[in-house]
């Protein structure tokens, strides 16, 4: 498959998925199901009855369910083969040299451990749909994994960043990277332990870091706010009291460990 092709797939998706459903439904145009046989199945609705008449491996139910195994499959390559070539695109946007970066992925991939991290970051690909902002930080956890060379000794610490990144949202890797812009936050109510706040403060830092990067948009909001949320209960940041009344969030040191690979 050329690369236009591709490129257009890990950008469009949907228009993509939406416009390989037409050779579905031509394929499946072709496969003849008896009206006995859908009223059977649509009565029954059990496997069991699909089973007892033999219609999951023979006759134009096997062939309907066969059509569509195809169908999704050959669609779920092409779009598994978009999203690598992206992440590869964008790790060789990064660097400072083609030539270094090529042999540098080389050496990468003929390692024992780096070939199992390599697929390790595919995979996290591969659970997701394609998207911009996670195959940002995956190009630059790749270039971070690949530039660090030791990749016997540094095994599992890689492997454990990996791990940390699978856990987020693309939206919470974000908001950790951009970690330095933190405002200060307001909060009315404070349960704290010593400095440390230990009541929720994730909608206060919400509210505030929205309007410093102008954002207004409800959808988006939420989804900032469900990433901050996920980031306090899962331990990646906390908030501590300041001065003036004032609280100031700041990395744990499990969200530090992210920094140098999704930066």
């Amino acid at each position: 498959m050329d690369k236009d092709k591709l490129i257009y797939i890990a950008k469009n998706t949907s228009n993509y998925l939406e416009t390989s459903s037409k050779t579905l439904d031509s394929r499946l145009e072709k496969v003849k199901i008896t009206e006995e046989e859908k009223e059977d199945i649509v009565a029954e609705k059990t496997i069991k009855t699909v089973l007892d008449k033999g219609l999951s491996l023979f006759g134009p139910v096997g062939d309907a369910i066969s059509t569509i195994l195809n169908w999704n499959s050959e669609v779920n390559q092409d779009i598994s083969e978009a999203k690598k070539m992206i992440l590869l695109e964008q790790y060789f946007n990064k660097a400072d040299e083609y030539e270094v970066a090529l042999i540098s992925l080389k050496d990468f991939l003929i390692n024992p451990q780096g070939n199992t991290l390599f697929n390790k970051i595919l995979r996290i690909i591969d659970d997701s749909p394609p998207d911009e902002e996670l195959m940002q930080h995956l190009s630059s956890a790749l270039k971070t994994i690949i530039n660090s060379k030791n990749f016997e000794e540094l095994f599992n610490q890689h492997k454990y960043a990996l791990a940390q990144i699978e856990r987020l949202t693309p939206q919470a890797l974000t908001i950790i990277s951009d970690y330095k812009k933190w405002p200060p936050i307001k909060l009315n109510a404070v349960t704290a332990f010593g400095p440390k706040v230990t009541s929720d403060w994730y909608s206060e830092f919400t509210n505030v870091y929205c309007q410093l990067k102008g954002i207004s948009d409800e959808h988006k909001y939420k989804r900032i706010m469900h990433s901050v949320r996920e980031l306090q209960n899962q331990s990646f940041i906390e908030a501590y009291n300041g001065p003036n009344d004032m609280a100031y969030c700041q990395l744990t040191h499990v969200g530090k460990d992210l920094i140098p690979y999704i930066s």
